[in-house]
């Protein structure tokens, strides 16, 4: 197996230890953003291949947008969640810099793009398995992704870890409505009374 995979797998059973080497490896900045950038089209590409095959209900037309605006929206969200970990993690007594949170959350990404693709073969032979599935591995991750918090800002207590989670995603949706209200309802294909 590759050494990829093998992070990949750790990342599965072990958070904490892979969390630990993500850490260690000291990425430099343009790899983190190029990590980013890969990241973000490989979103793009799993949510189109996603609408295509399970079209969504014309109320959620919003949903079906261009691949250049569902990479920039993946990119920003990334970049918007990793600074609000950093700041929440930060007042609360964590150790961990922008700098560390936002390769692990760029790895972490990655492998849900993998785990995804799973959840996409298996949604075509049975939709019914394909959404149990989407479910367990959505709530494995955030237990997954609170290791990695807890590493990051080195913690040792998954609780403030969540603590920083629940903290920074109220901090990351209220910077989101800010900027969707900014851009306003027409824009995105809602209408004007929502």
């Amino acid at each position: 197996m590759t050494p990829f995979l093998n992070l990949a797998l750790l990342t599965l059973r072990s958070p904490a230890k892979a969390a630990e080497i993500v850490l260690a490896q000291q990425w430099r900045g343009e790899a983190v953003w190029t990590g980013l950038l890969l990241v973000a089209v490989l979103n793009a590409l799993t949510h189109a291949l996603m609408l295509w095959l399970f079209p969504v209900a014309q109320e959620l037309a919003f949903l079906n947008m261009s691949p250049t605006a569902l990479v920039g929206l993946s990119a920003g969200l990334l970049v918007v969640f990793s600074v609000a970990v950093t700041f929440c993690g930060r007042l609360i007594g964590g150790q961990g810099g922008f700098a560390q949170v936002l390769p692990v959350m760029v790895w972490l990404q990655l492998v849900r793009v993998g785990i995804q693709a799973v959840v996409i073969v298996v949604t075509l032979l049975s939709a019914g398995i394909g959404a149990l599935l989407s479910l367990l591995v959505n709530v494995f991750l955030i237990y997954v992704l609170l290791h990695f918090v807890n590493e990051a800002h080195r913690f040792n207590s998954l609780w403030r870890a969540f603590g920083v989670l629940v903290m920074a995603s109220l901090l990351a949706l209220f910077s989101l409505t800010f900027v969707l209200g900014l851009l306003g309802p027409a824009k995105l294909g809602l209408p004007a009374y929502v």
